[in-house]
């Protein structure tokens, strides 16, 4: 067990014991929570006072009255001691495994280090790993002060003998030094992958630059996974308030070992959904075994899709030129619309769940397009596709989702403050950047919604991403689309029922309510009542999963050791 774990887990027997002796007599656990602000997300009961749980789903909410009548004469109370319950948060976009072993990488990220001469020092202290090599993530030279990343000759610097890597932020690129492109066997000579290339400069020399995964996979692939760096990821996002997340980028059998090992463990501290990549070797033999690694916190029901790239890699398809990027917008696009018509055809065929990756406007039309003509195809339309990132979606494309019905749309708000003065100024302009991320506009049209990240490409916050929906401000204090916020209750909604429903488990997750599994996340402020410029300050004291605590923060273990009760009948 990792020291992560091992702290974890006594601050758990220290502080919130879920099942008692009596209880334990009477074979049902029963939990009240009481004293606090339960926001239920519930729209027939939005508010209660007190909630039981009973073998990891909720028995009952309502005033402590109520919910003592409901559990009975034996049951363990807990104060809550006027902090307030929210539904656990949903993570509809993640890439949780890939995640973990990046966090196992120095992070030089420009969250860490706004300044690239300062993630540069940084990496000049790291050592190399057991492999002999040095490696870090990330490099985003859009978001670091100097907007550029380092050159091959200032890594050759640093390291002239030892072979390095540092990835791009968006995992679609990396940056090397000459000795790590001496150890792959890399010379001018040496053709570009197909969906990759070895940069180089007008005078045909290496740039250190790897563009596309085929590249930087020819040099050195990301540390693989196992199962206790899934397990450590999932510790990661249990500490953030999430009960559930996603894997969107299942590429083969042995992912899907893995998950089924990780999930299988009494401490697994999250609930993970899974989807295949369509485009994964072997995949029709792979999608027709899925189902048999699902465990009861593991379930594979999703195919994920690319329409396009990504926009600030110059790769996003739009109708409409760059601003000023000088890129062609046309080949943004991943495949033809019968490549996709196909894909998603398929997808509904299995019985999975379409999730489609579009940024740009033309790439929408295409989703929308392949979803109109399966559904046409299979008369299928009880599956309810999502899409994806929906960074910038015209008006009638809107009124087109409605139209359509069943599908949702999930949102990478984030971008609005890591990337939006780069939109207004450089990608899309000024006008078009106002109504990147409008979930304004999927709340009026009556579309189910959610707000994701995209690890690793922004680390996995809710509450970040909430606060960023709410007041829609830049990196650089600007607004952007100001016109568009939305509510601190709309954005909670995102991360809770709005998100259950775009991922098709709202029967079971997203608000707290008799039935539904007892996932909750215990905060040390109310978000729907305190300051929204200041949503992201607000910290997690605790997650439940199933009714067992999964985290537990240290700055609560001395409040939640209050949480024992004189006796167990009130």
């Amino acid at each position: 067990m990792s020291q992560y774990s091992k702290h974890f887990y006594s601050a758990v027997l220290g502080a919130l014991m879920f099942i008692s002796g009596a209880a334990l007599a009477n074979v049902e656990n029963v939990a009240i929570y009481a004293n606090g602000h339960i926001i239920t997300m519930n729209p027939k009961q939005p508010r209660a006072s007190a909630m039981a749980v009973r073998n990891g789903r909720i028995l009952a909410v309502g005033d402590l009255a109520a919910v003592k009548k409901a559990a009975g004469k034996d049951y363990e109370y807990y104060d809550l001691q006027g902090h307030t319950v929210t539904p656990g948060f949903i993570e509809s976009h993640d890439h949780m495994i890939l995640h973990g072993g990046i966090l196992t990488l120095p992070d030089i990220t420009p969250f860490r280090y706004p300044k690239l001469k300062d993630a540069l020092a940084a990496l000049s202290k790291i050592r190399p790993g057991n492999d002999g090599w040095i490696k870090a993530f990330a490099i985003d030279p859009t978001l670091y002060v100097e907007k550029r990343g380092p050159t091959l000759q200032e890594l050759d610097a640093m390291f002239p003998n030892t072979p390095v890597i540092v990835w791009h932020m968006s995992g679609h690129g990396a940056y090397v030094n000459s000795k790590a492109l001496e150890k792959a066997g890399i010379s001018k000579d040496t053709r570009d992958p197909k969906g990759g290339s070895f940069e180089k400069d007008e005078n045909g020399n290496f740039t250190g630059y790897l563009k596309g995964m085929p590249a930087w996979m020819q040099v050195s692939p990301l540390p693989a996974s196992t199962v206790d760096i899934i397990r450590q990821s999932g510790e990661y996002r249990a500490a953030r308030g999430f009960t559930t997340v996603t894997e969107l980028a299942f590429m083969n059998a042995n992912m899907l070992k893995l998950a089924e090992e990780a999930s299988s463990e009494p401490d697994f501290p999250v609930r993970l959904l899974g989807g295949l990549f369509v485009t994964m070797p072997g995949f029709a033999e792979v999608a027709g075994q899925a189902h048999n690694y699902e465990t009861s916190l593991f379930k594979v029901k999703y195919v994920k899709t690319w329409t396009d790239g990504s926009t600030q890699g110059g790769t996003g398809y739009f109708t409409q030129p760059y601003y000023k990027l000088e890129a062609d917008t046309r080949k943004g696009a991943r495949g033809t619309q019968e490549d996709f018509n196909r894909q998603v055809t398929k997808m509904l065929n299995l019985g999975f769940t379409p999730a489609i990756h579009a940024n740009g406007d033309a790439a929408m039309d295409l989703a929308l397009n392949a979803i109109d003509y399966a559904r046409k195809k299979t008369g299928n339309k009880t599956i309810r596709p999502h899409l994806i990132h929906c960074q910038y979606v015209r008006e009638d494309q809107f009124d087109r989702i409605e139209k359509m019905g069943n599908i949702g749309m999930t949102f990478f708000t984030d971008h609005v403050y890591y990337w939006g003065d780069m939109h207004r100024d450089l990608l899309i302009g000024p006008q078009r950047a106002a109504h990147i991320s409008d979930i304004r506009s999927a709340i009026e049209h009556g579309i189910p919604y959610a707000i994701h990240n995209d690890p690793p490409v922004t680390p996995p916050e809710p509450l970040h991403s909430m606060w960023v929906a709410v007041n829609r401000k830049t990196s650089s204090g600007k607004d952007l689309g100001h016109d568009l916020r939305i509510t601190p209750e709309q954005a909670l909604h995102a991360y809770t029922v709005g998100a259950a429903e775009v991922l098709g488990i709202e029967k079971d997750a997203g608000s707290l309510e008799p039935g539904k599994y007892a996932d909750f996340v215990i905060l040390s402020e109310n978000p729907l009542t305190h300051d929204p410029a200041r949503l992201d300050k607000i910290r997690v004291l605790g997650t439940v999963m199933g009714g067992k605590l999964t985290y537990l923060s240290p700055d609560a273990s001395n409040t939640y050791d209050h949480y024992s009760p004189p006796s167990s009948k009130h």
